[in-house]
């Protein structure tokens, strides 16, 4: 069960941590490039048995590149854009800069965390750009980490390059509508009628945070979330199923 956005903000940092400590995360991955990394780092110091990857990032705050040398990526005031729409499907980066990016965030992760990290992902799923993807299939073979697929094509191009990765990816929840008690009691039922193998869930939890309520919408939903992973049903019905709570770094 792996939260993202670890090092976002300090209500999203304390949300993950609650959440691995008294419910059922397992795993989060780190965002290294925003003024928040040093306390999603120490998160991850603080609490041993937290798998923690890195959350690889185009889509927020500013490069650890100097922007010079990564001019495909960033906007005329050297920062990322903020939305996926400028990345995905536009052809506009190039994947030596990503790659080039990607090594510095990893290297970053290193630092911050003190331990090799279990795995890698992407913010807003830019690996869904065919020269982003390429970029993200080169780090993680280099670095042997495992990394996350976004769908059974990405499996098989990463495992055929000696990548570990998981057997499935589930990311239904997400939005309002998805995240409450009922609806993952019902989503862990799906995922077991699925059969043996591995299986990432994502989610998003965090504390209440006024500060990232005024720069991203999701924020209110993130208590709701964090709710729902320590509920006392979630757990017993995590132990019903027979499920085996592993991070990446069990691959």
């Amino acid at each position: 069960v792996n939260a993202d956005d670890l090092g976002r903000s300090a209500g999203i940092d304390a949300g993950i941590a609650r959440a691995h400590r008294e419910g059922i995360v397992t795993s989060a991955t780190l965002m290294t490039n925003g003024p928040g990394a040093e306390g999603g780092g120490a998160v991850a110091r603080e609490n041993p048995g937290l798998g923690v990857g890195v959350h690889l990032v185009l889509t927020y705050g500013r490069p650890l590149s100097d922007p010079a040398t990564v001019p495909s990526l960033v906007e005329p005031d050297g920062g990322f854009p903020v939305k996926a729409s400028a990345v995905i499907g536009r052809g506009r980066v190039r994947t030596d800069e990503v790659l080039r990016e990607y090594r510095a965030q990893l290297e970053r992760a290193r630092e911050l965390i003190g331990r090799e990290p279990t795995h890698v992902d992407t913010h807003h799923w830019v690996q869904e750009e065919p020269g982003v993807f390429t970029a993200f299939l080169e780090l993680a073979r280099e670095s042997g980490l495992a990394a996350r697929p976004l769908n059974d094509a990405e499996r098989e191009r990463l495992r055929a390059a000696g990548v570990r990765t998981p057997d499935r990816y589930v990311r239904e929840f997400q939005h309002p509508r998805a995240i409450d008690v009922a609806a993952l009691l019902a989503l862990l039922e799906l995922i077991a009628a699925a059969g043996d193998g591995a299986t990432e869930l994502m989610c998003h939890p965090g504390e209440p945070d006024p500060e990232l309520e005024r720069t991203s919408a999701y924020a209110v939903a993130r208590p709701v979330e964090l709710a729902t992973l320590t509920d006392p049903a979630v757990r017993a019905k995590v132990r019903e199923l027979g499920f085996q709570p592993i991070t990446y770094g069990d691959l």
